[in-house]
């Protein structure tokens, strides 16, 4: 949950939005005040994720040496 305008004495900007694993918008206030909010199952969103960005499976273990101190 990510929250716009004021609240007390803090002042929060607008544009706020939940970003999901993956990097999607889930929920966004635009540029009025209030509160994004989504519901998220976090083990489909990190299984998601997980399917579809696949960067570690692009190592090159062996490009890698090990290095002493």
């Amino acid at each position: 949950m990510r929250q716009t305008g004021a609240m007390g004495g803090m002042r929060f900007l607008s544009q706020s939005k939940v970003v999901g694993p993956g990097g999607d918008i889930l929920a966004r206030t635009w540029a009025k005040a209030g509160l994004a909010i989504a519901e998220v199952d976090v083990a489909v969103e990190i299984d998601r994720a997980r399917r579809v960005l696949r960067h570690l499976d692009e190592r090159r273990p062996a490009a890698y040496r090990e290095t002493t101190s």
